[in-house]
């Protein structure tokens, strides 16, 4: 008799517990960012990024642009190494260039910026690529958590 109450009360504590975690990890903020393009999507991308890698304006605009290529890009090239590959070819650099509406010198000194803040270094650095899934839509989970429980 003693073993059935010992089982339901641990039963009951490991309820509760999955119904506090759950609700700890349920989002109490839901901000949406609408958005009219997918470059404008990576855009404020990039601006989310800054407090982790500052970049400036035209670093933004170059990175944003590369994101939107990589993306299109992806859609028909399953294999990452070479999806990288083209995304930095010559075609693709034009195509971020006439974009940004920059010439190819100022192209590569902003190049030379996103190398030294490890943004691009004959690829965009995996960890700033979004999760854009095929219908648009990105969703992006933060959780803080305090030190104290």
């Amino acid at each position: 008799m003693e073993s059935s109450t010992v089982d339901t009360i641990s039963m009951k504590e490991h309820v509760d517990e999955i119904k506090r975690l759950k609700e700890m990890y349920k989002p109490n903020n839901v901000f949406n960012v609408p958005v009219s393009s997918t470059l404008d999507f990576f855009k404020w991308w990039c601006i989310f990024l800054r407090p982790f890698v500052p970049l400036t304006e035209r670093e933004t605009d170059v990175v944003a642009s590369f994101l939107k290529q990589r993306w299109e890009l992806s859609k028909i090239i399953a294999d990452p190494v070479i999806l990288d590959t083209i995304v930095m070819s010559s075609d693709t650099i034009n195509k971020v260039v006439e974009e940004c509406k920059i010439t190819k010198q100022h192209f590569y000194v902003v190049m030379s910026s996103l190398k030294k803040k490890s943004v691009i270094d004959g690829k965009i650095n995996p960890k700033l690529i979004p999760n854009l899934k095929e219908d648009g839509v990105f969703k992006l989970d933060i959780l803080f958590k305090s030190g104290k429980a």
